[in-house]
């Protein structure tokens, strides 16, 4: 059974139970800058490990869907539901800054599993005008939170993902733009590689 909320600033927000997991689904529109960022902050803070996702952006809408996991075993009840929602409004409508929204939580810094090196791809195809991140590497909770946050850092559009996990391992794929229409730069796509491999 999903549980629903809505507001006059066009956030919609829903979730569903789906056997260990759930399928939550976001909805908001105008689009803005740093949406992905700021929803993987609040999932993070609250302990819940993003399994899969996918982005999208249509007309100025952005739909996104997640399925979770709560790294605690803890269920989503209609009072979690509604901190996220609450979070996410403070976030998007009242000019919270992410970093002084994660101020209010105790996170412990992240651990690797092991050391298998990560595999970072950057290209801009000629078949579409967007420029496509691939990273491979070991799942562990924040991760997808960490990589739209040095995308925001870097002023980077992000225009869909699709986010995999399977035995532990992670796959992300970005399409990514700058100033909504570009295809990246060698000097920002260095700066991306870069970035990433300090912390994968």
């Amino acid at each position: 059974m999903g549980i629903m909320f809505k507001n006059k600033l066009n956030l919609h927000l829903s979730c569903s139970r789906r056997a260990e997991d759930y399928i939550l689904k976001l909805t908001l529109s105008p689009n803005q800058t740093g949406i992905i960022y700021r929803v993987t902050a609040v999932l993070f803070a609250y302990g819940w490990d993003i399994k899969e996702a996918n982005f999208e952006t249509l007309d100025g809408i952005v739909k996104d869907v997640f399925i979770i996991q709560n790294t605690a075993g803890q269920e989503m009840t209609d009072l979690a539901l509604q901190k996220i929602q609450s979070d996410l409004y403070e976030l998007f409508f009242q000019d919270l800054a992410v970093i002084d929204y994660l101020e209010r939580f105790s996170i412990p810094p992240a651990i690797k599993k092991d050391n298998k090196p990560p595999v970072v791809h950057i290209f801009n195809p000629k078949t579409v005008d967007s420029t496509v991140l691939d990273v491979r590497t070991s799942d562990r909770p924040g991760l997808l939170f960490e990589i739209s946050q040095l995308l925001y850092l870097l002023d980077v559009d992000i225009v869909s993902v699709v986010a995999r996990t399977e035995d532990g391992n992670v796959r992300d794929t970005f399409l990514l733009r700058k100033n909504e229409s570009e295809q990246l730069d060698e000097e920002t796509m260095q700066k991306i590689t870069e970035g990433l491999l300090k912390f994968l």
